[in-house]
């Protein structure tokens, strides 16, 4: 039994030729045939259009009429670290309240190293 490309490779077997032909002569038309540098830059217009294009809106959504704001969030004033942990330590019991889990107190926060050392000499 015949497979489907075997009979349609022979029903178009007459064709073949005339492909080569053509075949043939677009690629000697490509190789006689110079670019310039004009074709190629023609042959990209819209491209070139396009990107400017979406440049354009990346430089227009970029630029900030209120800079005030900026400097205004840049003077917000940020918690200290000591109330921070303890703001974490708060609502970690909280979570472990609200579920019903045993509270385990967690050990205060360690100092700083040049004050456990001044703790040690003096001991």
């Amino acid at each position: 039994m015949k497979t489907p490309r075997e009979i349609l490779l022979r029903y178009h077997q007459a064709a073949s030729p005339k492909l080569d032909s053509i075949r043939a002569g677009v690629v000697a038309e490509i190789a006689t045939k110079p670019c310039s540098w004009r074709e190629m830059a023609l042959s990209l217009r819209w491209h070139l259009t396009g990107l400017g294009a979406a440049w354009m809106v990346i430089l227009l959504l970029n630029t900030d009429p209120s800079r005030g704001a900026l400097a205004k969030a840049s003077r917000v004033a940020t918690a200290e670290p000591r109330q921070v942990w303890a703001s974490l330590r708060e609502s970690r019991r909280l979570l472990l309240q609200y579920t019903d889990a045993p509270v385990v107190e967690t050990p205060a926060v360690p100092g700083r190293r040049s004050e456990i050392a001044s703790e040690q000499m003096e001991a």
